[in-house]
């Protein structure tokens, strides 16, 4: 039995919080770190109000916190999809959701502290409903300071999970406080002129439309999207013309091609300022992930039990060597 299966099996839950006081049923030993009793649920819960999860700078954020904001979670449209709370993988979702949860902490205090954001987002109204952005990426850009740089509710896409890390993708995705520090630590982050001509370059079918034809059955069709003898027929023939009957699944097809629209593609003009946007805002997130990154390691605490869960000291850890 390792050190945090002993913990949990007596029910206890140590938590030094670097010296800061810890709410909840404390036993001191001189010279002993702090530590809160609770009750042990089925699922490997401590289940009692004022036990502590996580210190993030100056915040608390206790177990009962995290028991109402995974209710909030399990509750939610996606919970047929979610492991049972008993699993292994079902107390790392718990973990994972503290993860968020301190990193949402972490970018209140800052955003706070810079004067970024109204008094009326914080731990108590963390969860905006989402909305998609008008462009990719999850940090637009817009003022970062005056007070009010409350910027709309952002989606959490897989691009921005690969990019910056899955907690900091699902802070920016649900937090306006972390959107707006992303802002300000986007700023001088803007790529020059090479950069974005080279993205282009690199990047051209993006910005290629290739050719389409609008055939019945089918409907608009490209290259690639039909195959053998009817591709061949469909894209030889002339607008308005009538192919067949050519051999395909099924049988012989007859086919009409309505309308053809030649192939064409934006010029650099017409989108550099859109690329030089988006280069611009995913350097910003990185620039955040790395923020939030040391900020976690120099103000965060978790209490055994809320690891994070690629952490392999904790016991339902998957990812071993």
């Amino acid at each position: 039995m390792n050190n945090l299966d002993a913990s949990l099996a007596g029910g206890v839950v140590a938590g030094s919080a670097r010296g800061r006081p810890v709410d909840g049923h404390v036993a001191e030993t001189p010279g002993a770190a702090r530590v809160t009793v609770g009750v042990l649920s089925p699922d490997g819960v401590l289940a009692m109000d004022g036990a502590v999860a996580a210190t993030a700078g100056d915040r608390v954020i206790t177990v009962a916190e995290v028991d109402r904001r995974l209710r909030l979670v399990r509750g939610g449209p996606l919970a047929s999809r979610l492991p049972r709370p008993e699993t292994a993988e079902g107390r790392n979702l718990r973990r994972w959701l503290v993860q968020v949860m301190v990193a949402e902490a972490l970018c209140e205090q800052e955003a706070a502290r810079l004067g970024l954001v109204p008094d009326h987002v914080g731990p108590e109204n963390p969860l905006p409903t989402p909305r998609p952005l008008p462009a990719p990426g999850l940090c637009p850009p817009g003022p970062s300071s005056g007070g009010t740089a409350v910027a709309p509710e952002a989606v959490l896409t897989l691009a921005g999970a690969l990019r910056t890390g899955g907690v900091a993708a699902a802070v920016l995705a649900v937090s306006p406080a972390a959107r707006a520090v992303c802002r300000v630590l986007a700023e001088g982050h803007e790529p020059a002129e090479d950069e974005v001509r080279d993205y282009y370059r690199r990047n051209l079918d993006r910005f290629t439309t290739p050719e389409t034809r609008w055939v019945r059955p089918f409907g608009p069709v490209r290259r690639g999207e039909i195959t053998g003898p009817i591709e061949d027929a469909v894209f030889a023939a002339r607008h308005g013309e009538t192919v067949g009957p050519v051999e395909g699944p099924g049988g012989p097809w007859t086919l009409v091609v309505e309308r053809i629209e030649a192939a064409r593609r934006e010029p650099y003009a017409a989108v550099r300022e859109r690329i030089r946007a988006e280069l611009a805002q995913e350097s910003g997130e990185r620039a955040f992930a790395r923020w939030l990154d040391a900020r976690h390691a120099d103000s965060v605490v978790l209490t055994p039990g809320h690891e994070h869960p690629a952490d392999p000291a904790q016991p339902d850890a998957d990812h071993r060597h």
